[in-house]
């Protein structure tokens, strides 16, 4: 078996319960695993580094909420984490659904995005994906 590996970058907020908002400037590893095809890789590196890039533009300089969190409600610009109420533009959040953002949630998150771009083509890869939140911690996410 042979893996390629690809990165990027991205810088987000979010809140976990109990804790305020913070963000992040997160670096993305992805190594994909798989046998050669016909033309002797595993996958097309610049297929699969525009599909992460693509993935993680949409939280780029965006505030992370869970839409399944009763806690994060936006209504009219307004979300409410606990007691806080923060004033934030629409279009600076993103909802993703999962339970909390969490790194652990969050690399899951892509790690099952990434697979599902590259099903329609057949391909039989296994995905890990490692998100780094600084220099020293970091949540991975395998199938």
């Amino acid at each position: 078996m042979y893996c390629t590996e690809i990165s990027t970058k991205f810088s987000a907020a979010h809140f976990l319960e109990s804790e305020f908002m913070h963000g992040h400037n997160f670096k993305v590893n992805a190594r994909l695993y798989g046998n050669l095809n016909k033309k002797g890789m595993v996958i097309d590196l610049d297929k699969a580094k525009n599909a992460l890039d693509e993935i993680c533009n949409e939280f780029d300089h965006k505030v992370m909420l869970s839409e399944l969190s009763a806690d994060s409600k936006n209504k009219a610009g307004e979300i409410r984490i606990k007691e806080k109420t923060y004033k934030i533009a629409d279009e600076d959040v993103v909802f993703l659904p999962i339970q909390s953002t969490t790194a652990e949630y969050v690399v899951e998150y892509i790690a099952n995005r990434l697979k599902e771009k590259f099903k329609a083509q057949n391909l039989n890869l296994n995905i890990f994906v490692e998100m780094e939140e600084n220099y020293d911690s970091s949540a991975c996410f395998f199938d």
